[in-house]
């Protein structure tokens, strides 16, 4: 071989050895730049699907608020409208018997616990039943005009001792009954 050709060969290796160190480096900057890609889209991902998962529970419970808010809603609605019922039927039926039945034992309770000597508030559409009821059981006092849905108030005349068994009242303190009912329906 001759000089230059010697010369050729070893530029020629050296030039191999370049081309296999730059393809080295080349190599190891692409796998570092991809594992520095991979990890941050990575991590980018995994945020994405934290904040997917938390926007789910956010709507998952409004929509369980929601809907808890409508029951609740409908629950008062139904509950209205069966105290809205149930005055409608006393108004509608006072003549029937068991409302004057009803009635009837209001004043025995008020006769026991007051007296003979009572004053009885009503409904003006009630105050008739009531007279009778009264002279019927010997009961002295007067029956008093107010505006209520239905039932009565009875009271001693110095008012420390009053009754109330007035329809709102009723329906006020059993309105948990009315609820359970309604629970056990629904």
């Amino acid at each position: 071989m001759s000089l230059f050709e010697d010369l050729v060969n070893q530029h020629i290796k050296e030039l191999e050895a370049l081309k296999q160190k730059l393809l080295s480096e080349v190599e190891t900057k692409i796998k570092q730049r991809s594992y520095e890609l991979l990890s941050k889209y990575s991590e980018e991902i995994g945020n994405v699907q934290s904040q997917v998962t938390l926007e789910r529970e956010r709507i998952l419970y409004e929509a369980l608020v929601e809907s808890r808010r409508i029951i609740s809603n409908t629950y008062e609605d139904l509950l209205k409208e069966i105290e809205k019922d149930i005055r409608d039927y006393i108004d509608k039926n006072r003549t029937n018997e068991r409302y004057i039945k009803f009635l009837e034992n209001v004043l025995l309770k008020a006769k026991e616990v007051i007296g003979e000597d009572v004053l009885v508030y009503s409904s003006p559409k009630d105050r008739n039943v009531l007279t009778i009821l009264m002279r019927k059981h010997g009961l002295r006092g007067e029956v008093v005009d107010r505006d209520m849905s239905g039932g009565l108030i009875a009271s001693s005349r110095d008012g420390a001792i009053v009754l109330d068994m007035t329809l709102d009242t009723l329906l006020e303190t059993n309105v948990d009954e009315i609820k359970r009912a309604m629970s056990s329906v629904l």
